[in-house]
């Protein structure tokens, strides 16, 4: 059965939102390993000390600071888990810049100038998207044991719009959510893991009702 237009374009527009927090990256598309970040040119050349993570995994030490979204590594987790997710076959790309900053006390904020594009290709239908995000995010983050959750958002200084296409015709879209792209990036609830050099937070994420949780990892960098 030929998968509905209207399905595919939503799917789109949430892969988009998801990465339109994003930035700078040229990934390789070949799949990771579910929740594992590839490795990065950064990675390859920080001191491996730096790399081994704190005790416990995650200590609010260990979390403070500003840290630096790896989008190769992002890219390649988002071409795996829409792969796993039976989209087709997809094309996925992200440009411009992400931090986040962690501040003792629990504020939390991001700082977000990115763009994102996408081909998904099923059943007969080609979609293309492209997303543009641009502004700030604030909230609060709390730790307890690896958990980590980001609360009480304020995404009124975000700013986010969509545009598509589906088999070349334009695509008349909602105006881009904040909103949405909140609940995709940040992750609002992770699993932590940080070192010297290197956070990692891990989400699960659920396409639909009738489709296994996945997980997806955000690697980050001093």
């Amino acid at each position: 059965m030929r998968r509905r237009p209207t399905a595919l374009a939503a799917s789109a527009v949430t892969v988009l939102l998801l990465s339109a927090c994003t930035g700078d990256a040229d990934a390789d598309p070949d799949a990771t390993t579910a929740g594992t970040p590839p490795p990065s040119s950064a990675a390859a050349t920080s001191d491996p000390a730096d790399e081994e993570p704190v005790a416990g995994g995650v200590t609010e030490e260990c979390l403070l600071g500003t840290w630096r979204l790896d989008l190769a590594a992002m890219q390649d987790d988002l071409r795996r888990v829409l792969g796993a997710a039976g989209e087709g076959a997809v094309e996925v790309t992200v440009d411009g810049t992400t931090t986040y900053e962690f501040a003792d006390g629990g504020a939390f904020a991001a700082d977000v100038d990115s763009n994102s594009a996408m081909t998904m290709s099923g059943d007969g239908v080609e979609l293309t998207s492209e997303s543009r995000s641009t502004g700030d995010l604030t909230g609060r983050w709390a730790l307890t044991g690896d958990q980590l959750t980001i609360s009480d958002v304020d995404s009124s200084g975000l700013d986010v719009t969509t545009s598509g296409t589906l088999d070349g015709e334009d695509l008349e879209l909602p105006e881009g959510s904040a909103e949405d792209a909140i609940e995709a990036l940040p992750p609002t609830a992770s699993t932590a893991t940080c070192s010297a050099s290197t956070l990692t937070l891990v989400m699960s994420l659920q396409p639909d009702e009738s489709s296994e949780p996945l997980t997806m990892a955000y690697t980050l960098r001093r």
